[in-house]
Formats: C-alpha cells, sequence, structure tokens
C-alpha cells in the first residue's frame, strides 16, 4: 500500500491528467437542484410539501423514504427497506427518527400553505422488532384549512446543514438559545415523550468529547460498520451526481486518489489504511473542537416515540440554523450493535438517562457553512 508520504510527494509532482478532472457541470444533474425554490410548479399542495421534506435529515443521508399518494388529501409515508443500516442501526431506530424528520418537515411545509395535515404514526401498528412493508405514518388534510401561518422554522429548510466541520472551541451557545432549542421540543402544543438536555460546562463537554471520540474510534475499527458505510460514500462528483445520497467526499484530487487505490473498498474498510489513520486524525480534531453538547430522550423506544424524536430533531435542527448555530449529530456511542455495547451503557451514564432512552446527541457550536447534501429528484420518493 501507498505511504501517505508518498502519496502526497506524488500529488505535489504530478498534474492531473485531463481523464482524471472533474466533469463538467453540464454532464451531470445537479445533486443540489432539490435545495433551490423547492416545490416551485406544484399545484398539488401534497407535492410541494413533500419537495421540503426530502430535505430533512436523514443517517448516512440514505434518504430511506416512499410515499403514496391516494386522491386528492391522503398520503402513506413508507420505508424503502433497502435504504436501511442494518449494522450499525439494528433496531431501525435512526431510520425511524429519519422519517419523523421528514414528517416534520412535511408539517412545516403544508402548514406554510394553510394546511393542516392529520399525522397518524403506525395506522397498521407498530412493527417489531425492525420496520416491515408497513406504513410508518397516515396523513389527511384537514378538509377546513386554517389561514396561513408563517412559520420561520419553513424559512430555513433550504439553509439547514449538518456541519462536519471543525468549530470554535471557545464559541458555546448561550443559555438563551438553548432555551430557544428546548422551547421548540417541549412548547408546540403537543405532549413530547421524552427531554432536551445540554452540555457547556468544560468538565462535562470533557467527558462528552472523550466518550463521543472513543465511540467514533471504535466505529473505525469495526469492519461491519466500516462495509457499511462505504457502501454510502460518493467520491467526487460524478458519484455524487450519479447517485444524489450517500455521503459525498470532493475535492481536485479525488481522482487521482482513486486511482492510487487509497479510495478502494479494500481500503477503505481496512481499520489500519493508511485511508482510515488519515480519516481519524481529521476526525478527532473535530470531536475535540465540540464547544457544547445536546441531547434529546424519550422516556420509552416504541417506533412512535422513535418517530415523535425524529419531529423533534428536525425542529432542533431548523431552530439552530435560525439561530446561526452549526448542528452535527455525533450518535455512534447510542448505537445499539454488539461492538459498541459497552459504550452505549456508558453514554446512558454519562448522560444521566435512567430510564430513558437517548434518541440523539449532537455537537453544537459555531462553525464555517457548509454546502448542502445530496438529493434525489421528487419523483424518485413517489410510488406509481
Amino acid at each position: 500500500m501507498q505511504s501517505r508520504r508518498h502519496v502526497l510527494s506524488l500529488l505535489a509532482a504530478a498534474p492531473l491528467a485531463p481523464s482524471l478532472a472533474a466533469c463538467s457541470s453540464s454532464e451531470l444533474p445537479d445533486p443540489a437542484a432539490g435545495w433551490r425554490d423547492p416545490g416551485a410548479g406544484e399545484s398539488d399542495p401534497r407535492r410541494f410539501a413533500l419537495a421540503h421534506a426530502i430535505l430533512a435529515p436523514n443517517p448516512h443521508n440514505t434518504q430511506p423514504w416512499q410515499v403514496e399518494l391516494r386522491g386528492e388529501d391522503e398520503m402513506l409515508l413508507y420505508c424503502d427497506l433497502d435504504r436501511r443500516l442494518p449494522f450499525t442501526d439494528p433496531l431501525d431506530r435512526q431510520i425511524t427518527m429519519g422519517h419523523g424528520c421528514f414528517l416534520e418537515h412535511f408539517r412545516i411545509a403544508a402548514t406554510q400553505q394553510g394546511h393542516a395535515p392529520a399525522i397518524t404514526p403506525f395506522p397498521d401498528g407498530e412493527p417489531s422488532p425492525r420496520l416491515d412493508a408497513g406504513p410508518l405514518a397516515h396523513v389527511r388534510w384537514n378538509t377546513m384549512p386554517p389561514p396561513a401561518y408563517d412559520d420561520p422554522m419553513f424559512h430555513q429548510i433550504t439553509a439547514r446543514r449538518t456541519n462536519r466541520n471543525v468549530y470554535d472551541v471557545t464559541r458555546p451557545p448561550s443559555a438563551e438559545d438553548f432555551d430557544a432549542l428546548n422551547s421548540v421540543v417541549t412548547n408546540t402544543g403537543e405532549e413530547y415523550p421524552g427531554a432536551v438536555f445540554w452540555a457547556a460546562d468544560e468538565a462535562k463537554v470533557a467527558a462528552l468529547r472523550d466518550l463521543t471520540w472513543r465511540a467514533f474510534e471504535r466505529e473505525m475499527q469495526t469492519v461491519g460498520a466500516l462495509e457499511e458505510t462505504f457502501q454510502w460514500l460518493r467520491f467526487g462528483r460524478r458519484e455524487i451526481a450519479e447517485h444524489r445520497d450517500g455521503l459525498g467526499m470532493t475535492g481536485a484530487m479525488m481522482p487521482l486518489f482513486k486511482a492510487l487505490g487509497l479510495l478502494s473498498h479494500d481500503a477503505m474498510t481496512d481499520p489500519n489504511s493508511t485511508s482510515n489513520k488519515s480519516a481519524l486524525a481529521d476526525w478527532r480534531k473535530k470531536a475535540e473542537s465540540s464547544p457544547a453538547f445536546l441531547w434529546l430522550t424519550t422516556t420509552d423506544d416504541t417506533p412512535t416515540s422513535r418517530l415523535q424524536a425524529g419531529r423533534a430533531y428536525a425542529r432542533l435542527a431548523l431552530t439552530a440554523q435560525s439561530l446561526g448555530l452549526a448542528i452535527h449529530p455525533w450518535s455512534q456511542a447510542l448505537q445499539e450493535y454488539e461492538e459498541m455495547a459497552d459504550l452505549y451503557a456508558e453514554a446512558k451514564q454519562t448522560l444521566n438517562a435512567g430510564d430513558q432512552t437517548v434518541q440523539m446527541l449532537v455537537r453544537i457550536g459555531y462553525a464555517d457553512p457548509v454546502e448542502p447534501a445530496a438529493r434525489r429528484e421528487l419523483a424518485d420518493f413517489i410510488r406509481a
């Protein structure tokens, strides 16, 4: 395998060959098109809301949503079962939360147009132990919609980002910021089955930096987790544009890295490869830059509670965006697979969770902005 020093010397000495140059943007679909004026020209208000719903946060950007439009005022939401993460999310807890995020974006966009969708979770009953082919939610328009309401969160949907940059470690959010984030979960008129907590004091933040880093490192040393992540990595503009999902990796040198084998399956799924050691070094800087943490709990861990936690997280993320805050889920320690069991137990204790389930753990603060993640076409999410 090429050494890191050897690769850097090659990059410095060799010009980028024309065959490896970035593809012309005219050749490829625009993976960020969905973020610009979503729903423009749509006459069906459900499609307008769906164009905003597909911009919701979701694990590994798998975009696991499928919908069936019925008549003129109904919709069923399903999971695309091939877009789950069976190794790191063996109970489909995180994927279910991603559907909750989708539903909340849908609700916010529908409300913006003067509709009040009634959402019924799991109309055919809750699945167990994992999601199945049944619907996660039934949505119906109210026959007498209320006057249009200008929801501030609606205007943040196209601006919201998951920010994986290094954060400003010296600048935690204020207590007023945390109060605002708590309010969008607990003061919505719907009873939330859990609570929001946060930590910005030095000792607690240091403990959580250490915990989240060790969990991330554990995942990077677990072959099954690396295999799963590799399936969702998109290297360079062409792959990102062709798939328009997953975790994009960009940069002018990406084609050359691929040609040298540094981004091959064997390299990316080997915990001791140069590629993964370099990635660990970069990610450690990010973990150590965390100025504060926030976590979201529920009193139980039913599929319906997971959906509600996802809806709450969507509101948190949109409100954080409105406050100028960066937010990044760092929840490896909350994952239920065998290799993470000891750190999962430690996380429950460190977060004083007791009998509650910690559904989401994020670092939060200030960071340089990032570009939006890729999204597929709206039609890809609608069942014929």
